[in-house]
């Protein structure tokens, strides 16, 4: 080699490797014999399989047989125990007075370039396999990277979402995400949090919990962002139904309170209409008005059943209910004089469900008549329900299993966003004659009966209900309740509560049903007049009792020291509380039949003549 050259291959940083025609090593720069940890001495006059991994060699050799250059990197071991990645680029080198070529093998040591790239493989590999998503976006707030976890997450594929704007995954109506106070948050913070909604391909909605931290370059200059998202959907419907339910019990003693009161007065109020409208001489007038009294005291007591209602005092009476009788009698019921069309698709074969049939009645009643004040100048309800069943990844707080799903939606106005979180709270309404208790009726309905309710609205744009309530698949089928006749009767009645006005009504009612009355006004009193009469050998033949009285002796204490006196005393307990133990179960207790506030003269009848009988 010439002197030239021999000091430029010297000094290269390149291991230089010349074979001759017999493929024998004929040179090594010190680069080389640095780079494998031989000696010269040990590369001079050997064949490239004598060092190398024979495939390799052989594949080396062919190529450069038919004149073709060679690239290839490969892995070597040295005997210190040392690995290295080598870049080895060969050519057929002429030989001269020699009838075959040489060649020329050029080596470059590539180790810490494989290191890097096995390591941002391994980086690229963990990335893809993170259960969340993980996105990238440059400064136009395009895509630039996709995981795997991202397609599970929101359908889409990477070939489908690389180069795209972030802003698909955007649900309607929502506000860019990537705005300059964000940017700013992130270069100064290094990190932004927020949660919101997006979609999926489908165009299911996803709450999502989204991490963002910024994407810089090698000079530290930001080029994009990083994005990690994580399905909250779940978790979201659970901690809003966690704060609907606190809003409810905020309010539920109050308006447990208030109902007892109000049921109190209806009673009064109720009693004295019945006893008016028995009159024989009552003028035509006068009968006219007190059946609107009447009427008014009905809607006055359905008040009263939703403040219980929300309260969780009033417990649902659960019966077999076909929901596809209950939606078509109370579609044509309530929307019968309406200015609004109807159409239903609810399948011959919707299962049944086990529930209070007056309270879902209810429950839809307020739903339609929703729905029909969302559209004043007219419009279309549809009305859908379906069998569904729900699976444990379900995107309700419910747990897995059958259910009927029932869809009432609207082309009204629309809730404002602002609004419909606190659309199911009590009192809240954004109507002038509304009183609040509606839609927080139907939520607490629908809660009682292990079932949930969601609404979607745009504004504008209509809105949807959606409740679920759990379904029985094969129902027997119920029977018919017979509504009892006004009867007569015999006999001393002991009646017992603390408010004035009901001891003079009901007095009234059972004077006027044959019984002859005497009052108490608490527990003690009663009491005391119970063990006189029986003294006297003239006891009572039945004893009325209030449930609660404030500062006093109620049913519940009372009725023991009673039935020592008489272990066959017939004790009736009334009020207007419909969930408490000693009424549901009342016989355990020890009594005979139960009397809820507030009752008409039909229904007090019916009450003691089935004790009496």
């Amino acid at each position: 080699m010439e002197t030239p050259w021999r000091e430029v291959v010297e000094k290269t940083h390149l291991g230089v490797w010349i074979l001759d025609g017999n493929d024998r090593t004929t040179y090594v720069n010190d680069r080389l014999t640095a780079l494998l940890g031989l000696t010269p001495e040990e590369m001079l006059d050997r064949g490239a399989c004598d060092l190398l991994d024979p495939p390799r060699d052989l594949r080396l050799l062919a190529n450069l047989k038919q004149n073709l250059p060679l690239v290839t990197d490969f892995c070597f071991h040295r005997r210190d125990g040392k690995t290295v990645y080598l870049l080895l680029a060969a050519n057929a080198l002429p030989v001269q007075n020699a009838s075959s070529q040489g060649t020329l093998i050029m080596v470059a040591d590539i180790t810490e370039r494989k290191l890097v790239e096995e390591l941002l493989w391994r980086q690229a590999h963990i990335v893809d396999q993170i259960h969340d998503a993980v996105i990238s976006v440059d400064l136009e707030k395009c895509i630039t990277s996709w995981n795997q976890g991202a397609q599970r997450l929101f359908g889409y594929t990477a070939a489908e979402m690389l180069g795209q704007p972030f802003a698909v995954l955007y649900a309607p109506e929502k506000a860019e995400i990537f705005t300059a106070e964000v940017m700013s948050a992130l270069d100064q913070k290094g990190q932004y949090e927020r949660e919101l909604w997006l979609r999926q391909s489908t165009g299911t909605p996803l709450y999502a919990h989204l991490a963002m931290s910024p994407l810089k370059n090698r000079e530290g200059q930001v080029i994009g962002s990083i994005v990690s998202a994580r399905d909250i959907t779940k978790r979201k419907l659970l901690e809003e139904e966690l704060i609907r339910t606190s809003r409810l019990e905020s309010v539920s003693v109050l308006a447990s309170g208030i109902a007892h009161d109000f049921n109190n007065m209806l009673t009064a109020i109720l009693g004295n209409i019945t006893m008016a409208s028995l009159t024989a001489d009552a003028k035509g007038f006068v009968q006219e008005r007190l059946a609107e009294a009447e009427k008014a005291c009905i809607r006055a007591q359905n008040l009263a059943r939703q403040l219980l209602t929300f309260s969780k005092r009033e417990k649902p009476q659960k019966k077999l209910v076909s929901l596809r009788e209950v939606l078509k009698t109370s579609a044509s019921l309530v929307l019968r004089s309406s200015n609004v069309r109807r159409q239903a698709a609810i399948p011959s074969d919707l299962w049944w469900v086990e529930a209070d049939e007056e309270q879902i009645n209810q429950a839809i009643n307020h739903l339609l008549i929703n729905a029909d004040q969302a559209m004043p100048r007219g419009g279309t309800i549809q009305i859908t329900a379906e069998n569904i069943t729900l699976s444990e990844d379900a995107q309700v707080p419910l747990n897995p299993g059958p259910y009927v799903k029932v869809a009432i939606c609207d082309q009204g106005v629309g809730i404002p966003p602002e609004y419909l979180d606190r659309v199911f709270d009590p009192f809240f309404t954004t109507k002038r004659r509304g009183n609040g208790l509606g839609l927080a009726t139907v939520y607490a309905i629908l809660r009682n009966h292990d079932g949930h309710i969601t609404v979607t609205s745009l504004p504008e744009s209509g809105t949807t209900f959606t409740f679920y309530l759990p379904a029985i698949i094969r129902p027997a089928k119920p029977g018919r309740t017979k509504i009892p006749a006004l009867k007569m009767g015999r006999g001393r009645v002991l009646l017992m509560d603390d408010e004035e006005m009901i001891l003079e009504v009901s007095s009234a009612m059972l004077k006027r049903l044959g019984y002859e009355v005497w009052v108490a006004q608490d527990g003690a009193a009663a009491l005391e007049a119970y063990r006189q009469a029986s003294m006297a050998g003239s006891p009572f033949d039945a004893i009325i009792l209030d449930l609660t009285v404030p500062g006093g002796l109620g049913a519940k204490e009372t009725i023991g020291p009673l039935l020592q006196v008489n272990p066959q005393a017939k004790v009736i307990v009334s009020s207007g509380f419909a969930d408490d133990p000693s009424l549901t179960d009342f016989q355990s207790f020890g009594f005979a039949g139960f009397l809820p506030k507030p009752y008409n003269l039909t229904q007090l009848s019916a009450v003691m003549h089935k004790v009496l009988r």
